[in-house]
């Protein structure tokens, strides 16, 4: 068995509140890969999943989730990885929810990500156990062995 991961990072990130708990929704223009993808992690382990956000020189941070691939069960190996998107104001004010408690993961669809009329909502909402915030220099650690893969293949 492989404990290499396939990565997918062709998705948008939106932050939500619900059932009094953060969501970290990730959300695909292609239906297909997001029903896959929601599929795959809808069988997640919530022991075993993480979600690492690094953050990155020039004011950007990528998002790295995936469930551990020694444990996993599955032969799939699915992880998501984002790089380059802006520390804005936006992720400030999300970051002190994210340390405070690991959010939830959720999969959505939308035809056209700048017009929300088009989502559609995917998977269920997935409990992360492992929630990190790194600077990227913490990359070099074995602890963040997936995520610096994730980080090199993707530059």
């Amino acid at each position: 068995m492989s404990f290499e991961i396939n990565w997918h990072g062709d998705f948008g990130i939106l932050w939500a509140y619900e059932k009094e708990r953060f969501v970290v929704t990730t959300v695909f223009e292609d239906k297909e890969e997001a029903i896959s993808i929601a599929k795959e992690i809808e069988s997640w382990s919530e022991k075993f999943t993480r979600l690492t956000i690094i953050e990155k020189k020039d004011d950007e941070y990528a998002i790295c989730c995936y469930q551990d691939p020694q444990i996993s069960k599955s032969n799939k190996q699915i992880g998501l990885f984002r790089t380059g998107m802006r520390q804005s104001s936006g992720y400030e004010q999300v970051k002190p929810m994210i340390e405070e408690r690991p959010p939830l993961l959720q999969i959505a669809y939308a035809k056209d990500m700048i017009d929300l009329s088009t989502y559609e909502q995917i998977s269920s909402l997935v409990p992360m156990r492992k929630c990190r915030i790194i600077s990227e220099k913490k990359l070099e650690k074995q602890e963040f062995f997936y995520e610096k893969t994730a980080n090199s293949q993707s530059s």
